[in-house]
């Protein structure tokens, strides 16, 4: 019973190795190498790369699967397959050869046949500690390449002005019409403040239509721009044509499209696209 539990937290800790973490101080998001590009979309029908990477961590894994089973037979052949999924993978992107260790991966897959827990686990370690590393230095890199949508890419209509705005520029109206709405509040001119209310309302909602071009769930868009959103700005309306504006019901309602909205938006969205952009710059 101890042979299998040592067995096991070895498992685990090969296992979850592949993830890969660094110290905060080594952490430098750089982007990926050209060579990357031929292996996704334009340049690829398929993420090809990515599809490697599945193809290794099946193997890899299904010989852990097998083994606790006590399927040896598959065990070896799924060694066998990760061992070439391995070598395919390590002539890909010629910049990252010296993430692969060749050497490791045989020894571990020599290991296999002697159907001994504790040997197959220590030779998984070598193998997991270089999957470990390319994916601490290099996985969110490429997940804002490639697999992250571009915003620069996303046109649309302003229903204010009824121009065509590229993403970039749309919010920057609707900053400033949001600005327009809090600005004349605060100097109490609420006829102006009512006015760029309902402008910002129009750019706002029209959000609506630009998060369906990446999200075809609604449940998704309604996340960002839904019930509750749609009830501060009647809320504000209503508080903008009272005799008397209430500061408190006013900020409050503010407040909930600051935070439900606008920033629950840019938490997901915008660290992506500020890296994007740098990257665009270069």
């Amino acid at each position: 019973m101890a042979r299998y539990y040592s067995f096991f937290m070895v498992l685990a800790v090969s296992l979850f190795a592949f993830p890969g973490t660094l110290p905060a101080k080594d952490m430098v998001l750089k982007k990926p190498p050209a060579s990357l590009d031929k292996l996704y979309p334009p340049q690829s029908k398929e993420p090809q790369f990515i599809q490697q990477m599945h193809k290794m961590s099946g193997s890899f894994g299904g010989v852990f699967v097998n083994m606790k089973e006590g399927d040896w037979e598959n065990a070896e052949k799924k060694a066998q397959a990760f061992v070439e999924a391995y070598e395919e993978t390590s002539k890909m992107v010629p910049e990252w050869k010296d993430y692969f260790d060749l050497k490791a991966v045989k020894e571990f897959a020599a290991a296999v046949p002697s159907r001994d827990p504790a040997k197959i686990g220590k030779a998984s370690g070598p193998v997991g500690k270089t999957c470990g590393k390319c994916h601490g230095e290099q996985t969110v890199a490429v997940w804002t390449r490639y697999h992250w949508p571009k915003v620069d890419q996303i046109k649309m209509v302003d229903p204010v002005t009824d121009k065509e705005l590229t993403y970039g520029k749309f919010m920057h109206e609707i900053s400033g019409t949001f600005k327009g709405v809090t600005v004349n509040f605060g100097e109490g001119q609420y006829d102006r403040s009512s006015k760029a209310l309902r402008d910002f309302k129009k750019r706002y909602m029209e959000l609506k239509s630009t998060c369906s071009k990446c999200h075809t769930n609604d449940a998704v868009k309604e996340f960002f721009v839904g019930q509750p959103i749609a009830e501060a700005f009647d809320n504000l309306a209503r508080e903008l044509t009272a005799a008397k504006p209430n500061p408190g019901n006013f900020w409050k309602n503010v407040g909930t499209i600051g935070k439900l909205g606008c920033k629950q938006c840019h938490l997901t969205h915008r660290s992506y696209a500020i890296i994007q952009e740098t990257w665009e710059e270069e």
